[in-house]
């Protein structure tokens, strides 16, 4: 009898890089192309955001873009700021964040030999993009402290910032903000101050997009994979279930969908086939991390549950 073909892998080599070597390579890899990663759909709901994002930053007012995790509040933010051929910065928050994360402090080894001038100081995002003129994103605003989000209510009535040492600047004229929050009632979230609700005027609410836009992201998203229609219409089914159940308190995003098509549409080219249950794996393995069950309730238990009502 022969012996059995055995399958063989090509290794990848891992060469030492040398500082200089590895100087070279960050050169090159530093992004100057602002574009996202992922492919943007502008239907529905988003076309309507981008278009009360352009008449905000026409008339200089600062929107806040509000809905739950995984509905493209970032995404949206992003493509607008790639659209205009912007510099671009953002910053998610959270209770650790201070107000020095956003605008910068001096470098305390350059400060000893020239003292607290502009050569010695690190400018944060915040500060970056009103010198340049750029856009700056503060995504998750509502979960930093109250005593963080005072921090834009200078550069949002008065166009400028007090930097220590250093003196006011002024913002670049082109320079625009954008607010993004989860819904106030999520966990983790602070209450939003009432003098920095006075300075945002325009609210734009989002919501999980309709079965048929999300559906050409999923598409949009898987570059020379090829996954048949039932699996991709499973795909969604299945993210669509953990908006709806009562168990889930973050429900997965289009992200999670992306991720299921993408190792589902891989399976199926390597080996020519895709079963149910090497699917409902697929989906098990990313929804593990994709969803956050409410107190008390066994993820591991929840999200079987779900998978098997939808994949029958």
């Amino acid at each position: 009898m022969g012996k059995t073909p055995v399958k063989t892998t090509k290794k990848r080599t891992t060469k030492k890089v040398d500082n200089i070597d590895f100087n070279s390579l960050l050169s090159k890899s530093i992004i100057t192309d602002e574009k996202p990663e992922t492919t943007f759909v502008a239907k529905g709901q988003y076309k309507e955001a981008l278009e009360l994002l352009e008449d905000a930053e026409a008339c200089q007012l600062t929107p806040m873009l509000i809905g739950p995790p995984g509905t493209g509040k970032t995404m949206l933010a992003r493509s607008f700021s790639y659209s205009r051929g912007r510099d671009f910065e953002w910053l998610t928050l959270d209770e650790s964040t201070k107000p020095v994360h956003l605008t910068g402090a001096f470098d305390p080894s350059e400060t000893l030999k020239k003292g607290f001038v502009k050569e010695a100081f690190l400018a944060g995002p915040l500060t970056r993009v009103m010198v340049t003129g750029g856009i700056f994103l503060a995504n998750e605003l509502n979960r930093a402290t109250e005593y963080t989000q005072n921090s834009f209510l200078e550069p949002l009535e008065e166009r400028s910032l007090v930097l220590q040492k250093l003196g006011r600047i002024r913002a670049h004229p082109d320079f625009f903000m954008i607010c993004a929050a989860n819904p106030g009632d999520m966990a983790g979230t602070h209450r939003i101050s009432e003098a920095l609700k006075d300075r945002i005027k325009i609210w734009i609410k989002l919501d999980y997009p309709s079965r048929s836009v999300e559906m050409e992201i999923i598409k949009n998203n898987l570059p020379q994979t090829r996954l048949s229609s039932e699996y991709l219409d499973l795909t969604h089914k299945l993210i669509d279930a953990t908006r709806k159940g009562r168990e889930i308190e973050r429900p997965a995003s289009i992200r999670s969908a992306i991720a299921i098509a993408k190792l589902a549409g891989r399976k199926m080219e390597n080996d020519k086939d895709l079963t149910y249950g090497q699917f409902k794996k697929i989906a098990k393995r990313v929804l593990s991390g994709g969803i956050k069950p409410r107190p008390g309730v066994d993820a591991e238990v929840s999200i079987s549950k779900i998978i098997n009502q939808v994949v029958r």
